[in-house]
């Protein structure tokens, strides 16, 4: 008996650890969604201080999607190879630095070259938390946390809806990213003590080996249906909840950016839910996950078209918030089926490197639509104000409507994708 409390003390200490490490990396995720879908929260102000229009706006969603696509691909490799504590604390520098310089920047040029380099290091930012679940908890634990960890993230996106816009509104946008720049560096020495130091990497992985495989996997066409299915819904769901969303509300009601937020509060808070409730759901649907994803693609396209700026200034905030929220739940409950198809069509050995190509086609698609996306706005606004103004109130309902537009074309891989899917999903049910 008297040795029973010297084993248990140990185990305790271990687990006590283990939280805390996972702590600190899912506040490093929670600040990299917040940078993914902070534009929304930035973009009136930025306009006005950098005096561009739409375009402006485009280029710096741009500019991150294209950091983080750049990343996808060695994700993976790196924190095999190199370990967790490594490669979150560079990527936790890289982002604070990047968003103190992001808030300093002079220029345009500067403001894309910044947010490219926050990108750069929130790439990683998942990755590595999965791979600290994996290694810090028992097989029973890891669904538990992995679900945690990816609500982690969507605190991370209600923080850049209500409370960014309310502190941009209040305190400036330079002065809230200096902020956040600050409690990545906090975070940082936080995770140096928390995380335990890296075992010596033993694994034969090469970077051309997953290069290698990427390529292979990419001669079978039910692979490109799952990454056409994923990239629809994150360069949709992105350009509404993280570009666009709080500027589009500001408008149809001619409110401030922090009272235009809460639709979007809710949407994120959706989000949350429906990536743990509608998760559950997804197991039910392993059988039709082509039919499904079919089915959610379809009603995300209805909730999208029911923004449209008619219909919104005729049924008010309420209805703009609660279909915001409904297309959130939505949303959330879509990742838990790719995320099925993924491990079916890769097997859980090449899991990974399905992961990889559907994020990097994901940022490809994202970065390029949103320099057409922004141009497309600012030339159907012109057209409709009939004059040649600038800035953000000559996009108006025409602006938007073509956003609504834009947004529906997008949606159609997200068809097409999971037919492509389904031949090859029957095989391996």
């Amino acid at each position: 008996m008297p040795v029973q409390p010297a084993v248990l003390a140990p185990v305790t200490r271990f687990a006590d650890r283990a939280y805390l490490a996972w702590a600190a990396v899912a506040i490093a995720y929670a600040i990299a969604f917040l940078q993914r879908v902070s534009p929304q929260s930035v973009s009136l102000s930025f306009m006005a201080d950098f005096e561009t229009d739409a375009a402006g706006v485009a280029m710096l969603a741009s500019s991150y999607f294209w950091g983080y696509t750049l990343m996808q691909i060695p994700a993976g490799l790196l924190v095999d190879r190199y370990g967790v504590k490594r490669v979150v604390l560079a990527s936790m520098a890289a982002s604070s630095l990047g968003s103190a310089a992001f808030a300093l920047s002079p220029n345009l040029l500067d403001v894309f070259a910044a947010r490219l380099v926050i990108a750069c290091g929130d790439a990683l930012m998942f990755t590595a938390l999965l791979k600290l679940v994996a290694q810090s908890f028992a097989d029973e634990r890891f669904g538990v946390m992995s679900g945690i960890s990816q609500v982690s993230g969507y605190v991370g996106g209600v923080i850049a809806t209500t409370p960014l816009a309310a502190a941009v509104t209040g305190f400036g946008w330079r002065a809230c990213f200096l902020v956040i720049a600050c409690v990545g560096l906090v975070n940082l020495a936080f995770a140096k003590l928390a995380l335990k130091p890296d075992p010596d990497s033993h694994s034969n992985k090469t970077l051309r080996g997953v290069l290698a495989a990427a390529r292979q996997s990419l001669a079978h066409m039910a692979n490109w249906g799952c990454a056409m299915t994923f990239a629809s819904h994150f360069a949709v769901v992105t350009t509404l909840s993280g570009v666009w969303g709080i500027p589009m509300v500001a408008h149809f009601f001619g409110i401030s950016p922090s009272a235009a937020a809460t639709p979007l509060l809710a949407f994120m808070i959706g989000n949350a839910a429906g990536s743990i409730f509608l998760g559950h759901a997804a197991d039910r649907a392993a059988a039709a996950l082509d039919t499904a994803l079919i089915r959610i693609c379809l009603l995300r396209m209805v909730l999208i078209a029911m923004l449209l700026p008619p219909i919104a200034h005729a049924l008010g905030l309420v209805y703009v918030t609660i279909v915001f929220t409904v297309l959130g739940l939505v949303a959330g409950g879509t990742v838990p089926l790719v995320l099925k198809c993924t491990k079916r069509l890769y097997t859980t050995d090449l899991i990974g490197v399905g992961a990889s190509v559907n994020t990097t086609a994901a940022g490809i698609f994202a970065g390029l639509a949103q320099p057409v996306i922004g141009f497309a706005m600012l030339a159907a606004g012109r057209f409709g104000a009939g004059d040649a103004a600038q800035g953000a109130a000559v996009i108006g309902d025409a602006g938007y409507t073509t956003l609504i537009a834009l947004l529906l074309l997008m949606s159609l891989p997200g068809i097409a994708g999971p037919l492509m899917m389904r031949r090859k999903l029957i095989v391996g049910t």
